[in-house]
């Protein structure tokens, strides 16, 4: 397989777990955020609040402009899963007041700039290696157990996949399926 690997459901469970201490409301939304929307860190790191909250609760769609998308080619509007709709009003209720502007995920050292990357990325590489995730563990982890879910739900459509990861082609979709040998075997076996 190549790249980082999809996580497993109790590897999931296991890093939210992992994600403790004073900033665990933020770090818990960002990670439930990514896997249940298939943001790539780059673009969930950019997200101001109003993209999110309404002032009162959570928005029942994210809407990324295009300029904070890969390729900058389009925006996307993307549905907010209940699970990630109640990290992120958690994390909103614990971080406190916030203006429509602020940035979702800011940065610590600098709260007017959103989190960098690389710290983005440590936070859930630290929990994904805690969880017990091997190989390169890192923030497409969550992309790649994102697509394997709706892979699922869709029953193997893979265009459908395709426009739900925003690819331009459905054979960038097909190396973010983790096809494991023993499912492979196990449908040889049955046929």
């Amino acid at each position: 397989m190549r790249g980082c690997p999809s996580l497993t459901p109790t590897q999931y469970k296991l890093a939210l777990r992992h994600l403790r201490g004073r900033h665990r409301w933020r770090n818990r939304a960002l990670l439930v955020l990514m896997v249940r929307t298939g943001l790539r860190i780059s673009e969930a790191l950019v997200l101001r609040v109003d993209q999110a909250w309404d002032g009162t609760a959570v928005l029942p769609r994210l809407y990324l402009n295009r300029k904070d998308t890969k390729g900058k080619r389009t925006g996307a509007s993307i549905v907010i899963h209940p699970e990630a709709a109640a990290a992120l009003t958690k994390w909103i209720q614990e971080r406190g007041p916030v203006q429509p502007d602020n940035w979702l995920f800011p940065g610590q050292v600098r709260p007017d700039q959103p989190m960098i990357r690389h710290t983005g990325w440590q936070i859930l590489h630290d929990a994904f290696i805690a969880a017990g995730v091997t190989g390169m563990a890192g923030s497409h982890c969550c992309r790649k157990f994102f697509s394997s879910n709706v892979y699922r739900a869709l029953k193997g459509d893979l265009f459908r996949l395709s426009k739900a990861l925003r690819h331009t082609s459905p054979l960038t979709t097909l190396a973010y399926l983790s096809f494991r040998q023993e499912e492979i075997d196990r449908a040889i076996l049955q046929t």
